[in-house]
C-alpha cells in the first residue's frame, strides 16, 4: 500500500480509542436534495400507475450483464420513470428523511441524479435533473448531449447511442455534515446500491445497462454545470434497447 492510500485509510478510519461522541449541528445541516425551481418541469408518471414487468428477481439477478450494444431506438417516458423510481423512488417518510428504494448511510442520500435524455418518446432530447421529491424532470438544457458525455467519458461511443444516460454527482457536504472524513467511504457505497437497482430494473425491462466510472472529471462537471468542489460527477450508467439475440450474434 503506497503512502497516499495509507494516509487516506488512516484519515477515514474509525478507532475506538479516539472516537468521541459529538452533537450534530442541525442548524448547519445541508439541504436533503437539490431543485431547479426556475427550469421547465416534466412530471413523470407516478409509481402507482406505472406498468412494470412481472419478473422473477432471481432470474433477473442471473441474467444481469453490462450491455453496450444499443440500437438507438427510443424507450417510453413511462419506462424512464420506472427506472428512475427503481434508483431513487421515495418509499416512505421518516421524520425529515425521504426513504428511498436504495439504502444510504444515515438516510442522507449525498448525491444528485442528472439524465441525458437522448431517445425517449414524448420528450425532446435534453439534459435534465431528477427532482426526487416532486418525481419530475427539470430541464436544464435542450439538445442531445450524448456526444458530449461520450467524449467526457474517454470517447466511449455507446453512451451516445443509449436512450438515456444517468449521471450521478456526489454532494460531499451532505454526508460530511454527519460523517466528516469517513463520508468519503460512503459516497461510493451509496451510489453502488443505486446503480445496481438501475441495472436490475433495466434487465427486467429487457433493456441494456452499462455503468461507467471512467471519465474526465472536469469535462463531465462542465457538462452538468456543477462546481466540481462541493458537487462533482461520480458515476454514470447508460440504458437503452438492445438488438435481438440473432442480430447480436450475426452483427
Amino acid at each position: 500500500m503506497d503512502e497516499e492510500l495509507r494516509r487516506w485509510r488512516d484519515l477515514t478510519d474509525l478507532d475506538p480509542d479516539t472516537l468521541s461522541p459529538r452533537r450534530l449541528d442541525w442548524s448547519r445541516k445541508p439541504e436533503a436534495f437539490k431543485r431547479y425551481p426556475d427550469r421547465p418541469r416534466v412530471p413523470l408518471p407516478r409509481p402507482g400507475v406505472l406498468r412494470t414487468p412481472r419478473v422473477d428477481l432471481w432470474d433477473v439477478l442471473a441474467r444481469r450483464r453490462s450491455r453496450r450494444e444499443f440500437t438507438g431506438e427510443p424507450i417510453r417516458l413511462e419506462t424512464l420513470a420506472a427506472l428512475l423510481w427503481a434508483c431513487q423512488g421515495v418509499t416512505a417518510r421518516q421524520g425529515p428523511c425521504l426513504l428511498r428504494t436504495a439504502p444510504s448511510a444515515g438516510a442522507l442520500y449525498p448525491f444528485e441524479t442528472y439524465v441525458s435524455v437522448q431517445a425517449v418518446e414524448g420528450l425532446d432530447p435534453c439534459l435534465a435533473h431528477f427532482d426526487v421529491a416532486g418525481f419530475a424532470l427539470e430541464i436544464l438544457e435542450q439538445g442531445h448531449h450524448g456526444r458530449r458525455i461520450a467524449l467526457a467519458a474517454l470517447a466511449q461511443g455507446f453512451l451516445d447511442r443509449a436512450a438515456a444516460v444517468l449521471v450521478w454527482t456526489a454532494v460531499y457536504p451532505r454526508a460530511a455534515w454527519k460523517y466528516r472524513e469517513r463520508a468519503l467511504r460512503y459516497l461510493g457505497l451509496d451510489l453502488g446500491h443505486v446503480c445496481q437497482n438501475l441495472a436490475l430494473a433495466a434487465e427486467a425491462f429487457g433493456l441494456g445497462c452499462c455503468p461507467v466510472a471512467a471519465f474526465f472529471d472536469r469535462e463531465m462537471n462542465q457538462v452538468l454545470g456543477v462546481d466540481g468542489e462541493e458537487e462533482f460527477a461520480y458515476y454514470l450508467a447508460a440504458v437503452g434497447p438492445l438488438p435481438s439475440p440473432r442480430e447480436r450474434i450475426e452483427g
